[in-house]
Parts: C-alpha cells; structure tokens; sequence
C-alpha cells in the first residue's frame, strides 16, 4: 500500500500552491492522489452540504423562513470551500475551508447571544463579521505557533451547544428541542468519525469512496438540516 503522502509530487495539478502556500495542518487518511481533485471521497463527499444547502433554500422559498435562508447559503458556503480544500490540499484552500466554517458557526453564535439577551440585535451582523474575521486572522498566527486552529471551530461549537442548552431552560412546556438534540447527535457521531480518521483508527488510504473524514461531512451536514429546522422553528412559534 503506497505512502498517502508520496503520490504527490512536482508536475502534479495543484503542486504549484503547495508549495507556494505550504501543506495543510492535518494529514486525512485518504491518499492524496495526482489528479485535479486530490482526495475524492473526502472532496465529492461535500456534496452532502449542497443537499442541505438546496433542500433548506426550498424551504425559505416556500415558507419565507429567514432562518431557512441563513442556512442555505453559509451551508453552500461550507460545502464549496471545504471541496476546494480537499481537491488541492494546501494551507490557502485550507483557510478557505475554514473561512466558511467560521462564517456559519459564528452567525449561530451571534444569534444565540442575541436570544440570550446578551447582545442587541442590531449588533448581530457585527459581532458576527468580527468574530469571522479576527478568527480567520488568528490562522496564520497560530499555524506559526505551532497550534491546532481546528481548536477554533470546537470552542465555537461548544459556545453554541452551551448558549442552546442554557435557552432551552427558558422554553415554554410547548417547545421542542428535538431537532436540536439530533444534530447534537449527529455532529458527536461525525466528530467521532473525523478523530478515528485523523488517528487513523479508521484508516485505508486507497479507499477513494468512503473514508472517516468523509463521513464527517456527510454527518455534520445531516446535523446542519436539523439544526436549520430547529432555528427555523422557533422563528415560527415566535
């Protein structure tokens, strides 16, 4: 079984930004191939993500749910970037792939705070444009102090399981949290799988169709559908 980290070389599409840019933080399981998408399971599994970004831009167009629109385009926005990187695999698509994760989970942020009357609403886009922006800033910074930056991403959604179960003691005996708890769920079961990919726990690397860090996008985008239908009930009952 050849060495992931051999079949790139000199000549091979994308070689060019690698090492202009340098490599990515993290090395998935899957090999990453000389061909114009590196990494096929872990890219085209990405495909998840415009699923849910187009079943939730339905939604808003039948329904006029604002939530629903918030989550098509930052979930479309999650799913493009994310393939990017793992079609070229270097740091600049890297942090391309973390722009648009940072730009769904920190409006969901902003959001949370403003339900907790922490933040005034006018201040949402705000914070959420700073908060973006600052962390996406912070990469670099911390790729050269030899930080995971992924820790990023974990603090944020951490801040937004915590600010939901701290709202959810306020819910009126009606309200639902299910949908919630599911993508609760669903995004434990996906980070499950990314670990045992990146420690390779779960690991073949000729295995171009179904791959740890694949089923993580699969998974965290199902979650994204419930958490969208969540959001998109309380605007409702509101």
């Amino acid at each position: 079984m050849a060495a992931p980290e051999k079949l790139l070389q000199q000549g091979c599409p994308w070689w060019d930004m690698r090492v202009t840019w340098g490599e990515p933080n993290v090395k998935w399981c899957e090999a990453t191939l000389c061909a114009w998408v590196n990494e096929p399971a872990n890219a085209w599994s990405n495909l998840a993500y415009l699923a849910v970004a187009l079943g939730c831009a339905w939604r808003w167009r039948i329904t006029g749910s604002r939530a629903m629109g918030h989550f098509a385009w930052t979930t479309l926005l999650v799913g493009a970037f994310s393939f990017a990187f793992h079609a070229t695999n270097n740091f600049a698509t890297q942090l391309l792939d973390f722009v648009g994760m940072y730009v769904l989970a920190f409006l969901l942020v902003a959001l949370n705070l403003h339900r907790l009357g922490w933040l005034p609403r006018e201040r949402v886009g705000t914070v959420h444009t700073g908060l973006t922006v600052g962390c996406t800033l912070l990469v670099p910074v911390m790729r050269l102090a030899g930080l995971p930056y992924q820790l990023v991403v974990l603090g944020a959604v951490l801040v937004i399981v915590g600010t939901e179960v701290r709202l959810s003691q306020r819910k009126a005996p009606h309200e639902s949290y299910r949908d919630f708890w599911l993508a609760v769920g669903l995004m434990a079961a996906a980070a499950a799988c990314s670990v045992a990919d990146v420690t390779r726990g779960w690991c073949d690397p000729d295995n171009h169709w179904m791959q740890g860090h694949a089923a993580w996008h699969v998974l965290s985008a199902l979650a994204l559908l419930f958490t969208a239908r969540h959001y998109a009930g309380l605007e409702l009952r509101r």
